[in-house]
C-alpha cells in the first residue's frame, strides 16, 4: 500500500474510533512507518501524523520549529492562563521550574514507604479474588492515592480527584479544537477545592509536598495562588495517568509473554528493565501534539506553517530501525532508547515517580502470582491516554508466597 492508496484524509481519523484499532493500533502504525511516515489526517483538528522514530525524535527536540502552543486559543493569538503542557519558553521554562520542585530525587524517594504500604494493601485485596480488574483495583488507585497524599488531599476526596484527572485527559482533543465547555465545571470545582486547601495550609502547615511549596521561598518570593493551583493541576495528570498506563501495560505484556514474566519473577533485579520495556512495548500515551511554526520538510513531505502535528510515540517505540524484533516484549533489551516519556524540554516530569511506582507495583505483584491471564475478549481502548478504563484479569497465585 502506498501513501496515495491510503484512505482520504477525512476518513483516516475513523481508524482511531474502531474498537479493533483501539485495542491494537500497532499493525496500523507499522503500515504508516513503511508507506506513509508523514500523513495528513482529517477531522476537526486536521493533524499531520508522524510515525518513524528519527522523525518523532526530531520533532520532540526542536521546540522552536514545533511549538507546544497547539490549543485553539493560542492559535487564534488570544491570551490564556499558562499551561506547562501547551506552552513554549519562556512561559514553559518558568512553569517547569515551579513544578520540578515536586519531582526532585529527595521528594520522590520520600514516597517509597507509603507507596509500598498502599501497594501491599491493594495487591492483597486483589489477589483474594478469583478475577480482578487491574485498572480499578491497582493501576488507578495506587498513583491517584500517591499524588493525592502529596497534595494533602483527604482519602474521602480521592474519587473526586480521579474524576478531575480523567476529565482533563478526556477533554484534551476538545480543548485543542477550542471547546473547553467539558471542563468548565471541573475547573470551578478544582479551583475552589485547592484555593481552600492552600489557604488552610498557609494557616496550618502539614507534612506534605503542597504545604512545603506554599511556604517555600523562591527568588521571586513565595508562589502565588495561581502558581500553586497550576502545580496541583499538572501533578494531578503528570503523576497519575502515566503510572496507571505503565502498570496496565506491564500486566498485559506479562499475560502475553509469560516466559518473560517468569524471568523477572525469578530475578527481581530485572524489574527496572521490565518497567522500561513495558512503556516501550505499550506506551502509556500513544502520541503528543505540536504545531509547525514554519513550513518544514519531514521524510520528503512538507508540513505547512501553522498545522498541527502528532508525533506517534507508540509507533516510534516499535520502529524496526531502532529496536530489534520490536513486536516482542524482551526484558533487558539493549539498547532501549524508547520515547515513552518524551524528549527535549517537555520530557515527562512525572517519569521518576512513575518508574518508582511501577517498580514497586510489579515487584509486589510478582511475589504473589505465578501467571496472569487477560480474561476479556476485547482488551479495551489502549489508544486512550493512560490506557483502558477497565481490564479484567485472572491470576494463578503463588501459594508459597505469604501476603505482605
Amino acid at each position: 500500500m502506498t501513501q496515495a492508496e491510503l484512505a482520504p484524509s477525512e476518513e483516516r481519523g475513523a481508524f482511531f474510533s474502531d474498537p479493533a484499532m483501539a485495542a491494537n493500533p500497532y499493525p496500523f502504525f507499522k503500515m504508516l512507518r513503511e508507506n506513509a511516515p508523514v500523513v495528513k489526517f482529517g477531522g476537526v483538528l486536521g493533524l499531520w501524523v508522524v510515525s518513524r522514530y528519527d522523525d518523532v525524535c526530531r520533532i520532540l527536540r526542536d521546540h522552536e520549529t514545533f511549538s507546544s502552543r497547539v490549543d485553539a486559543t493560542s492559535m487564534r493569538g488570544e491570551e490564556r492562563p499558562p499551561s506547562i503542557l501547551f506552552d513554549d519558553p519562556p512561559v514553559h521554562t518558568r512553569m517547569r521550574g515551579l513544578i520540578s520542585k515536586a519531582f526532585t530525587p529527595k521528594v520522590i524517594g520520600e514516597q517509597r514507604p507509603a507507596i509500598q504500604k498502599w501497594c501491599d494493601d491493594l495487591v492483597d485485596k486483589m489477589c483474594a479474588k478469583e478475577e480482578a480488574d487491574i485498572v480499578k483495583e491497582l493501576a488507578y488507585p495506587l498513583p491517584v492515592t500517591v499524588i493525592a497524599h502529596m497534595l494533602g488531599v483527604q482519602d474521602g476526596d480521592l474519587a473526586t480527584f480521579k474524576r478531575w484527572s480523567d476529565a482533563i485527559i478526556q477533554n484534551i482533543g476538545n480543548v485543542l479544537a477550542g471547546d473547553d465547555s467539558g471542563l468548565l465545571q471541573v475547573n470551578e470545582e478544582f479551583n475552589a477545592y485547592f484555593t481552600e486547601q492552600i489557604n488552610r495550609l498557609r494557616e496550618r502547615p502539614e507534612p506534605n509536598l503542597l504545604s512545603e511549596l506554599i511556604h517555600a521561598e523562591t527568588d521571586a518570593g513565595r508562589l502565588s495562588m495561581d502558581d500553586l493551583r497550576l502545580v496541583c493541576r499538572v501533578l494531578l495528570v503528570a503523576g497519575n495517568e502515566t503510572t496507571t498506563g505503565l502498570i496496565i501495560n506491564a500486566v498485559r505484556a506479562f499475560a502475553e509473554f509469560p516466559d518473560e514474566m517468569a524471568r523477572v519473577k525469578g530475578d527481581p533485579s530485572l524489574v527496572p528493565d521490565a518497567v522500561e520495556e513495558a512503556v516501550r512495548f505499550y506506551s502509556p500515551f500513544p502520541g503528543t501534539f505540536r504545531r509547525a511554526t514554519r513550513d518544514v520538510d519531514i521524510a520528503g513531505v512538507t508540513i505547512p506553517a501553522g498545522e498541527r502535528v502528532v508525533p506517534l510515540l507508540a509507533s516510534a517505540n516499535r520502529d524496526e530501525t531502532q529496536f530489534d524484533d520490536p513486536d516482542r516484549f524482551i526484558v533487558g533489551r539493549e539498547p532501549n532508547r524508547h520515547v515513552a516519556f518524551g524528549l527535549g524540554i517537555h520530557y515527562c516530569l512525572g517519569a521518576p515517580l512513575a518508574r518508582l511506582e511501577g517498580d514497586i507495583a510489579i515487584t509486589t505483584l510478582l511475589r504473589r502470582i505465578k501467571r496472569v491471564e487477560v480474561t476479556e475478549s476485547e482488551p479495551g481502548n489502549f489508544i486512550r491516554p493512560g490506557g483502558p478504563e477497565s481490564l479484567r484479569v485472572r491470576f494463578e497465585l503463588d501459594r508459597e508466597a505469604a501476603p505482605a
